[in-house]
């Protein structure tokens, strides 16, 4: 079976594009809480649009993600989740199975009742810019994991993921919890996005 594995592993990653840089645009769904899947489909609220960066170098991959959200208090803000993955080839460009995992960053811009930006932290604390340094905040802040498949035809390409958000911070997988509680996943989004090949 391993050798199976080193023999198709190869071929298929020759397959395709060693290298690929492409911007995108999708749509996730997120139900409320205590609803069936199927039930939130036609609510404004539970689908969340969302721009991205993805560059790949064989099937190690890099993806940028912005989404505006809504915060607390009505506000304005915006999630950012850096995300490494493996991009692994099953049938050469037509399809590849992605996981990886990375930090999401909330970030609450200044407005006319708060005067100053702030962070939203993976225990929900809402911070001042002031108050931590940007490094604590990544250190502080929740890790986000993701499983999908991408097809790729030509420049375009689509992927259907599952992103998941965690209770947990980075702070916690280095310290006493370890690194079996990234696993403690607090909300899935189902994410559809069409990507489009820059090089």
């Amino acid at each position: 079976m391993l050798i199976l594995l080193c023999v198709l592993i190869p071929v298929s990653v020759g397959a395709r594009s060693l290298v690929h840089v492409s911007l995108g645009f999708g749509a996730s769904y997120l139900p409320e809480e205590g609803i069936d899947f199927s039930e939130g489909l036609a609510k404004a609220d539970n689908w969340h649009f969302h721009g991205e960066i993805t560059a790949r170098l064989a099937f190690i991959q890099a993806q940028a993600l912005v989404f505006p959200m809504q915060c607390p208090e009505g506000n304005q803000g915006i999630l950012l989740v850096g995300m490494g993955a493996l991009s692994l080839p099953m049938a050469g460009s037509l399809l590849s199975l992605e996981v990886g995992g990375g930090l999401g960053l909330t970030y609450i811009p200044s407005t006319s009742t708060q005067t100053r930006p702030s962070y939203i932290l993976a225990d929900g604390a809402q911070v001042d810019v002031t108050d931590l340094s940007f490094g604590e905040v990544l250190y502080n802040s929740p890790i986000y994991l993701q499983a999908g498949v991408a097809t790729e035809l030509g420049p375009v390409a689509l992927r259907l993921r599952y992103l998941m958000t965690t209770r947990t911070a980075l702070k916690d997988v280095v310290g006493e919890k370890g690194w079996w509680s990234m696993f403690n996943v607090e909300s899935g989004a189902l994410s559809l996005v069409l990507s489009l090949k820059m090089f």
